[in-house]
């Protein structure tokens, strides 16, 4: 293992931060993600970490095998996200009272979501699923604005109403972004 990846092992502990970990060069996309508990030239041990935030447990490997090593990025960002926030992520969901009102149809939730100004999920018939705030909602079309997985503005776009196929209000993903978005709105 080279000096960098050991300094960067040991700032990764010192610091209390996730750390991915890359041991397997014939499966490059997988890491083990943790807190760094002990390392030395023959092991590292880690508190492991899955992608919602939650513990999984102690794992060890071999400190020979580590090929590459990420820190700070925006993928550990956002399970870091996701663990510092469980409550507001994973904790009980009430129902928003507008669906109290019984029959809802999509544009009503659409102009209640751009109301709120609350991020929602929709899928599309024609494509994939888009996080979005609604800005406007006209007779047939809807003007939002878009966010990616990690909670960053990806821009204004118009969609057809009848072009929704379902609408997700809150749900892990869209609760971990929406936290990132108020906190960009806050910073600013």
């Amino acid at each position: 293992m080279g000096t960098l990846i050991s300094e960067l092992i040991e700032k990764a502990q010192a610091e209390k931060r996730l750390i991915a970990l890359r041991t397997n060069a014939s499966e490059p996309s997988g890491f083990v993600l943790g807190y760094i508990i002990v390392h030395n030239d023959e092991t590292i041990t880690l508190r492991t970490i899955n992608t919602n935030g939650l513990v999984q447990g102690i794992r060890t490997i071999r400190t020979a095998d580590v090929f590459q090593v990420d820190y700070d990025d925006r993928y550990i960002r956002n399970v870091e996200l996701k663990e510092n926030n469980l409550d507001k992520i994973y904790g009980r969901l009430k129902t928003p009272s507008l669906y109290d009102e019984g029959y809802i149809s999509i544009p009503e939730l659409l102009q209640k979501s751009q109301q709120l100004q609350h991020l929602v999920y929709f899928i599309s018939y024609h494509g994939p699923g888009y996080y979005v705030v609604v800005k406007h909602v006209a007779e047939d079309e809807m003007l939002v604005e878009c966010f990616n997985e990690y909670g960053e503005n990806d821009g204004i776009s118009v969609f057809r109403i009848d072009d929704v196929k379902s609408i997700i209000w809150s749900d892990e993903d869209t609760r971990a972004i929406e936290l990132r978005f108020r906190e960009r709105q806050q910073a600013s």
